[in-house]
């Protein structure tokens, strides 16, 4: 037995490396996707519609699959979910780089998704399941690599762009990453869960979390706050080329601009939280992206835009890491039920994308860019006070 521990002692780094690893793969993917639309959308004919279906269907494919995917990573089979949700990865990267019409990127896009929800989440919630009492910090380290991850690919494509080098080969070099660590993935075991030895689906547990006050607050709060993270993001580029008349390289610029200021916030976070409440910072983020937000729409000239679009990423540190790490310790021993219960939040931003698509085909995307704006104030309304979550977490 001591023998044993000590091997586990010696292992875990290595172990650790490799789950943060995952994150740090799969935002290099979406920063990717972030930076390369605006391509995308001027190579392929695109209308914002389409645009907006890109980063809807394959959230819609996941409420459909996600759950199931969560309650079966609490059984034995986590690790051969992890496994096929890296081999779709490879394979979804592949179909992008060669694909020519708006069906075979749709299709793409919605295996990416799908693969995504397997062995990112369960990755998490394994990390999770290794220090509970610490879920704030490990999710604050979890989104600092995924930062790295998003704002390396943005950086790495604008370059691309400039030297005149395509999209699709960027692609390419992703899916044979993805290729090399999946390989690497396939030495590691995934058992540190409660339910490593369980065969049936615990439907019943899923029930009676979806049924919590408590956990469906940080639940919809954390998809109010994915209004000003990845929905932002994700048309960062397009306001830039089509409503500020920047070029598409300084498109591509102000994704990459987004993600670092991004990136400088969640490295200043992780520290922080050592010393003050998730939740503090919550309360006072929300309020200064909100005004620099409004700030952003409104300034009258591209260059005063791109510090303001910076303040509103940077400020925003702490927003998915705390509030996902709330949902984690509302359901202590269930990482996979956590994980489950949040892809069917998912719903609530699922049509996010679709809506400013139609809002700016019919209005432009000037006007639809105004509806992101619900996330800061959902927080600001919605965030209990430090005394009332001490007061549910006792219980």
């Amino acid at each position: 037995m001591l023998a044993k521990l000590n091997t586990l002692r010696r292992r875990l780094p290595l172990f650790l490396m490799a789950l943060y690893g995952v994150e740090l793969l799969d935002e290099l993917i979406y920063g990717l996707h972030s930076a390369v639309v605006p391509y995308f959308k001027t190579d392929l004919a695109l209308t914002y519609t389409q645009v907006g279906l890109l980063f809807t269907a394959p959230a819609l494919v996941g409420v459909v699959c996600e759950p199931l995917v969560g309650l079966l990573g609490d059984t034995r089979h986590r690790k051969r979910l992890v496994m096929g949700g890296i081999v779709a990865t490879v394979l979804g990267l592949f179909m992008v780089a060669l694909g020519q019409t708006f069906g075979l990127l749709l299709l793409a896009f919605c295996i990416l998704g799908t693969a995504s929800g397997a062995y990112v989440n369960l990755a998490q919630a394994t990390v999770i399941d290794l220090n509970p009492d610490r879920a704030e910090q490990t999710m604050a380290r979890w989104v600092l690599l995924g930062a790295i991850g998003v704002a390396v690919a943005p950086l790495v494509a604008t370059a691309a762009f400039y030297f005149g080098y395509g999209w699709r080969g960027l692609y390419w070099a992703l899916a044979g990453m993805a290729g090399v660590y999946a390989a690497a993935l396939a030495r590691i075991s995934f058992n540190n869960h409660a339910g490593a030895s369980e065969v049936s689906v615990p439907v019943g547990k899923l029930w009676r979390a979806l049924t919590s006050p408590t956990l469906l607050r940080w639940l919809l709060l954390t998809e109010m706050a994915d209004f000003m993270l990845d929905k932002l993001l994700e048309v960062t580029g397009l306001y830039f080329h089509d409503v500020a008349g920047a070029s598409l390289a300084a498109a591509s610029g102000a994704a990459a601009l987004f993600t670092v200021a991004g990136l400088a916030g969640d490295a200043l976070l992780v520290p922080l939280l050592e010393r003050v409440s998730g939740l503090r910072v919550l309360r006072i983020s929300a309020v200064v992206v909100l005004a620099a937000y409004a700030s952003f729409l409104l300034a009258p000239v591209v260059w005063v835009k791109y510090p303001l679009i910076a303040v509103v990423s940077f400020s925003t540190a702490g927003w998915y890491s705390t509030l996902r790490a709330k949902s984690y310790q509302a359901l202590p021993g269930q990482s996979g039920v956590a994980v489950a219960a949040g892809s069917i939040a998912n719903i609530f931003s699922l049509f996010v994308p679709l809506a400013v698509g139609r809002l700016a085909d019919a209005f432009g995307l000037q006007w639809a860019m105004w509806l992101l704006a619900v996330g800061p104030l959902a927080l600001i309304v919605g965030l209990p006070g430090e005394q009332t979550d001490s007061t549910n977490s006792a219980d």
